[in-house]
């Protein structure tokens, strides 16, 4: 009888721990959808180093099932005789995806990144990519 109270004890205190875990952890389809995100920092692993390939300033926003990409540049505006009347900067998508988040791991595309929070920056990297979002 001892041992069917203890067991019940300790099983109603494992599962109250998993409870207590599963809201304590950290939200990330919330905080990526919150806001527009700015690609601060893009490296390729190539061999044993991670190589810096950003180029333009880099962007991407969450809706609910995908992520989108763009990216800044500058756009001349030219007149019907070929001067430019105008230089604006203006965001360009350059790709959108499908996601899926669980746990502290996103797979976007056929590509699986973890996530780790660095006091509002988050990074996305698994062997090959690394990402580092800020807020926009």
């Amino acid at each position: 009888m001892i041992i069917v109270a203890f067991f019940m004890l300790s099983s109603t205190a494992c599962s109250s721990d998993e409870e207590t875990e599963k809201s304590e952890a950290f939200d990330y389809e919330t905080t990526f959808l919150a806001h527009e995100w700015q690609i601060s920092a893009l490296y390729q692993r190539v061999g044993s180093i991670f190589i810096d390939v950003k180029e333009a300033p880099l962007f991407c926003s969450f809706t609910s099932d995908a992520i989108s990409f763009s990216e800044t540049t500058e756009v001349n505006h030219f007149d019907e005789g070929g001067k430019i009347t105008q230089t604006t900067t203006e965001n360009v998508a350059c790709g959108q995806y499908t996601y899926l988040i669980k746990e502290n791991k996103i797979q976007i595309d056929n590509q699986i990144f973890t996530i780790t929070d660095n006091n509002g920056t988050l990074v996305l990297q698994n062997e090959d990519w690394k990402l580092v979002l800020v807020e926009k």
